[in-house]
């Protein structure tokens, strides 16, 4: 999957992102609804869509930032980030009060 090719090249960069917290911080924007859901949510399941999603908006936007991206791998971010997002609304939906902090 390309989520895991782009993860494994971020590897190598001297720098780590901690994509959990930027998908966290991003769906806090993106859904001002359930920010306190969003930020209080600290379960297994939810934390790997949050990092999944911070990994594959990070990417969106470095192909927004290009000058001529390719129309494919644009469409395919753009369709993964609006199913993480998707996902992770149904999860919050779903979870029960105790698996919030």
């Amino acid at each position: 999957m390309v989520v895991e090719e782009y993860l494994l090249s971020r590897q190598t960069e001297e720098w780590v992102m901690d994509f959990e917290k930027v998908g966290r911080s991003r769906m806090m924007m993106r859904l001002p609804r359930h920010r306190k859901q969003i930020s209080d949510a600290n379960f297994l399941a939810i934390n790997d869509l949050l990092e999944a999603y911070g990994l594959a908006a990070v990417k969106r936007d470095e192909l927004r930032e290009q000058l001529m991206p390719d129309p494919r791998n644009m469409e395919e971010y753009e369709d993964l980030c609006q199913k993480l997002e998707d996902d992770i609304i149904k999860m919050l939906a779903s979870v029960s009060p105790r698996m919030v902090r």
